[in-house]
């Protein structure tokens, strides 16, 4: 493919950043974070423009790329030491995972519900979970993720379940529609 790299990654990225940009706010929950780790993808896609376009389907390969940088940022989150606010100094940024006030105000009860207990999830199992739900079969979640496809499958119902197990000890606080088990 010819043409300038800013042309070349117009071609190739462009028409997958509004798939990029769900996925990542599926994953993060906030859109500044999201619009972090989708920048971050771009980064990688810019840096390996020959790769995007030896792969039979980019939009696979970004979101590998964007399932690769979201699970490193969930291990270097862990690995950061917490700093209380009234210890922290000028340089350290305070800044929350959190939905905030904008979000909280657009969920209904439902809504508030489903994503307690999805924010519980390990962040692994919050990948599968979003792929599968953004409409990716075992197939293309297995090339994205290189997850063997039997072991995905076990993951994705280990997900469910503790989804299932999330929503059911909320079950006081979450409407009748969402109770697992419950009959209208």
């Amino acid at each position: 493919m010819g043409g300038s790299r800013t042309e070349r990654f117009d071609a190739l990225v462009a028409p997958h950043l509004p798939t990029l940009l769900r996925v990542a706010y599926r994953l993060v929950r906030h859109s500044a974070d999201a619009q972090d780790l989708v920048q971050d993808t771009c980064m990688a896609a810019c840096e390996h423009p020959a790769d995007i376009e030896a792969a039979r389907h980019p939009v696979r390969w970004l979101l590998r790329v964007l399932h690769n940088r979201f699970i490193d940022r969930s291990r270097q989150r862990k690995r950061t030491m917490l700093v209380a606010i009234d210890q922290a100094d000028a340089e350290t940024p305070l800044v929350c995972g959190k939905p905030g006030p904008e979000d909280a105000v657009l969920q209904t009860d439902a809504e508030r519900a489903l994503v307690r207990a999805y924010l519980k999830l390990e962040d692994s199992q919050r990948t599968l979970l979003v792929l599968r739900a953004e409409g990716y079969g075992l197939e293309e979640i297995e090339a994205i993720t290189g997850i063997h496809r039997q072991v995905l499958r076990a993951r994705l119902h280990r997900a469910r379940r503790s989804l299932a197990r999330h929503l059911e000890e909320n079950d006081t606080a979450a409407p009748a529609a969402l109770r697992i088990g419950s009959k209208p």
